[in-house]
């Protein structure tokens, strides 16, 4: 999963994995399943997995979450970049 990237054709180490997923949560003592569909974003370091942030995504997802959406991806693609995050300039 490493590809060619970053200065004067550097192999890449880290990467970021981003991915539909649906989980599945029992509920006490009834026995029922919940089924619910979410963005994965794995973060991988030298072929190991750092960390692993999951989203739930709503039938009518509200700004916030759009906006944490965007801010999970920004940061995991810094961390991918080797880069910190920035600070906001406004």
């Amino acid at each position: 999963m490493n590809d060619s990237g970053g200065e004067a054709g550097q192999r890449r180490e880290r990467w970021v994995s981003v991915t539909l997923q649906s989980r599945k949560v029992c509920l006490d003592g009834t026995g029922d399943e919940l089924t619910y569909a979410g963005v994965l974003i794995t973060n991988y370091d030298h072929g190991v997995k750092v960390c692993e942030t999951w989203l739930p995504l709503g039938v009518d997802p509200s700004e916030a979450d759009d906006e944490e959406l965007i801010h999970q991806l920004r940061e995991a693609l810094l961390w991918q970049a080797g880069r910190p995050p920035q600070a906001d300039a406004g």
